[in-house]
């Protein structure tokens, strides 16, 4: 008997909607040492949900498997129906109904999976459990077969972390606490940035603790990778991020998938909001591309969008969506796992520091192989989301390594680019925010000096002088979780002549004193609503409440700074209208050099330890 998924128990209540549905005759008992749900007569267990819910669409077309059941661990008289769910549709179709008397959890009854569920019916199947007798208890389950492998797996875990001491250690603590990956062939490679954990954190021999230069989220996933192959044991890898709370189950399911695998293919873990936790924020993301009013895609080549954006998994109609197939670019290396022959037909990723280092690698798996990454439903992590992060410098390295991996792949030509981006300077200074404006100038600038540039710097200085660069302006200040009047705020009607003179101002960089006024006005900044600059015309101070991540930035006029980067920007632009086509060039010469292991065993000097 192989166990492919595992029923699983929430490990705290405010996510237990996500595994578990109870009615009023039926309560869930995480207190005790075994987690078990105890039922009285009628009392009714549900498995409609994220976790536990079996897509097997997705098996069917992934794995060679054919032949399912499940084994429960009952207590008590009960009546299990299987029901199953297909995209596009309200209505559940009971396609087994079986009852069981005077079950006992050491004899587990068996619930065989029809047929249909290979064939084009397949969607999502889920349990529901009646209890008849006056009382009942169920304390665990699972999906098996009687199958053998296809193949044996073996895992190597990296995981990289920066001074996030207690995260990482929780995630590996999650690893080795789940007795069924006990039994399973992997390793994990913890390795750290900052240098500040010790050997002795993990007492387990199956994790490697790998000090580091801090070379950032892709320098430490490729120092761990390198290690983990030159093993030569390791058929898949999983990249996973230090700060997540992490399901063990994700990395479970990955063994039998690849154990009866089809084909070969990427797995992207999907991302769920670490704040709200019944938020789906993403299940991979396409690049180059944003939405429209209407609900189409059109080009866009700084942006990047998610997939299956915001679902919330309480509903199971949300979760009904999970079963249309996208095709993503890419899957955010939270949690994305590939096989040994992915790296040796595309090679290590890019020495990007952090930001689109995940992006790029995905970009090249999927011109490489085709449509092979799957946001397998079911397999996630919980990661802070992007909205809850204010981060100056990130901007800097997000317009760098974009442009470099367009040009790897001479996607986006000097005009675009200049339009792009001077759009994207303006708003900065039309709102004041001068540092952001400085990280997309000093991005383009890095960026110009093409490949020699990342040769000649070692990452942890360049990012030390980029951190005191995006606070080189004085005039602005961020105070988070203040106290602010959150009232939603009102549409805004204004003149064309008005935000014209805007523009053409600078926003009142241009204008004397006398006509702009200091007050301050608020801007609001949601998800879903962002105030329009020109609300602040002319004023002298901007303040921005950021809802999302609860902070304030507080942003002054200053005349200098603000003429002083555009001028600065102009002249760039200008410089590099006869550079940009070399400079490209150049890039994408040297990506098979920047993604060999000649390359980065140099660039992490492992070749000095040695």
């Amino acid at each position: 008997m192989n166990v492919v998924s595992r029923i699983r128990f929430p490990r705290t209540p405010e996510t237990s909607s996500l595994y578990m549905k109870c009615n009023e005759g039926a309560s869930l008992n995480l207190h005790t040492e075994h987690a078990e749900v105890s039922l009285t007569r009628n009392g009714v267990l549900s498995l409609n949900t994220y976790f536990n819910s079996f897509y097997e669409k997705f098996y069917a077309k992934y794995t060679e498997l054919y032949s399912l059941y499940y084994l429960l661990k009952l207590e008590g008289d009960f009546q299990v129906s299987l029901y199953r769910e297909q995209y596009g549709t309200e209505n559940r179709e009971l396609i087994h109904i079986q009852s069981f008397e005077n079950c006992q959890p050491l004899e587990p009854v068996k619930i065989v999976l029809p047929d249909s569920w290979r064939t084009e019916d397949a969607g999502r199947v889920y349990l529901e459990i009646k209890c008849l007798s006056e009382h009942g208890s169920f304390t665990g389950g699972f999906i098996a077969t009687e199958q053998p492998k296809l193949r044996e797996v073996s895992l190597g875990i990296v995981t990289c972390t920066f001074k996030k001491e207690i995260y990482v250690k929780n995630t590996v603590s999650a690893i080795f606490k789940d007795d069924f990956l006990r039994d399973k062939n992997f390793k994990v490679f913890v390795v750290d940035n900052g240098r500040t954990l010790k050997k002795d954190d993990f007492d387990d021999q199956r994790v490697q603790l790998i000090p580091n230069r801090n070379v950032g989220g892709s320098g430490g996933f490729t120092r761990g990778l390198l290690e983990a192959l030159e093993e030569d044991v390791h058929t898949h890898f999983l990249f996973m991020d230090d700060d997540i709370e992490l399901e063990s189950e994700s990395i479970y399911r990955l063994f039998p998938l690849y154990e009866y695998a089809n084909q070969d293919f990427a797995i992207a873990g999907s991302m769920l909001d670490l704040y709200k936790k019944h938020i789906l924020y993403e299940a991979g993301a396409v690049y180059a591309k944003e939405l429209n009013n209407d609900g189409d895609y059109r080009y866009h080549p700084l942006k990047v969008t998610p997939l299956k954006y915001k679902l919330n998994l309480e509903n199971p109609q949300m979760t009904n969506l999970l079963l249309s197939e996208d095709s993503p670019d890419y899957g955010g290396f939270w949690f994305f796992s590939f096989s040994k022959r992915t790296i040796k037909a595309i090679g290590l990723p890019m020495p990007f520091f952090i930001k689109v280092d995940d992006l790029e690698f995905g970009l090249r798996i999927k011109e490489h192989f085709g449509n092979v990454i799957v946001p397998f439903p079911g397999i996630a992590v919980w990661h802070e989301p992007f909205y809850a992060k204010h981060i100056v410098w990130a901007t800097y390295y997000e317009i760098r390594n974009r442009l470099i991996a367009h040009s790897i792949r001479g996607t986006l030509g000097y005009i675009e680019a200049v339009k792009l981006l001077t759009k994207e300077l303006l708003y900065k200074l039309l709102v004041f925010d001068y540092n952001s404006a400085e990280m997309i100038i000093n991005g383009v600038e890095d960026y110009l000096q093409g490949p020699r540039f990342i040769k000649c710097n070692a990452p942890e200085v360049l990012h030390s002088k980029i951190l005191e660069i995006s606070k080189k302006h004085k005039s602005q200040t961020i105070q988070f979780n203040p106290q602010v009047n959150k009232q939603l705020p009102k549409e805004l009607s204004i003149g064309k002549l008005k935000k014209l003179i805007g523009i053409l101002t600078l926003n009142g960089h241009f204008l004397p004193n006398l006509l702009v006024s200091a007050d301050g006005v608020l801007l609001w900044v949601r998800p879903d609503y962002v105030d329009p600059w020109y609300k602040s015309f002319p004023r002298k101070q901007v303040v921005i409440f950021r809802e999302a991540d609860n902070c304030l930035c507080e942003n002054q006029m200053n005349r200098a700074a603000g003429i002083g980067i555009l001028i600065r920007w102009l002249q760039l632009i200008i410089k590099s209208s006869t550079r940009w086509s070399s400079v490209s060039l150049e890039w994408k010469n040297a990506f098979n050099h920047f993604t060999s292991p000649e390359f980065w065993r140099e660039y992490l000097r492992l070749n000095e330890q040695t």
